[in-house]
């Protein structure tokens, strides 16, 4: 019956315990890494998300009244009443004499209770709590023409990211018209 441990028996608990306090805090620091980089990629599949789904709308509400007309926006599209490169009975521009319901010089921002087209969004911001943090996403358009620009910048100062993330996307939505594809049922 043995009291007491060997000298080979000290050292081999020894070098085990050296080796799991020189491992162990690799292995936390890798996985905190990784959940930053995962932090990080949920804001930006975010805000990716929502500029996918503002590219898809029209490009103005009068797109829609107009079922899907070009909207003389006092840029460089329309020539007299015909988009530049297109001939009589294909998309052409509709004009804008000022009497018109589709005066796209207006302010842009929600006109409804909807947001049915690009510039609805202009000024939008949205919290949203990605898994494992809550993000902002701000959005703005900016109008140039016959080009909108949209800009959505998603930001979180999240102390577990380390410093204040930002990052903005960008997406030009141009005035094309909206083609409407008809269905039916069957």
């Amino acid at each position: 019956m043995r009291r007491a441990i060997t000298l080979i028996e000290l050292i081999f608990s020894m070098m085990i315990i050296a080796i799991v306090f020189t491992v162990v805090p690799k292995i936390i620091f890798a996985s905190n890494k990784s959940l930053q980089v995962s932090m990080k990629e949920d804001a930006l599949f975010n805000a990716v998300t929502l500029v996918g789904n503002i590219a898809k709308l029209p490009w103005d509400e009068n797109t829609i009244l107009t079922n899907g007309g070009i909207l003389d926006a006092g840029g460089l599209t329309c020539n007299n009443g015909y988009r530049k490169g297109g001939f009589k009975g294909s998309r052409n521009c509709l004009d804008n004499d000022g009497s018109a319901s589709w005066d796209v010089s207006g302010v842009m921002g929600l006109e409804d209770a909807f947001y049915n087209d690009v510039d609805d969004y202009n000024g939008d911001s949205q919290s949203t709590l990605g898994g494992r943090t809550a993000y902002e996403l701000n959005t703005s358009v900016v109008q140039n023409g016959d080009i909108k620009t949209i800009i959505v910048s998603v930001s979180t100062s999240d102390k577990r990211l380390g410093t204040h993330f930002k990052s903005s996307f960008f997406y030009d939505s141009a005035n094309l018209g909206h083609i409407q594809i008809n269905k039916r049922i069957w």
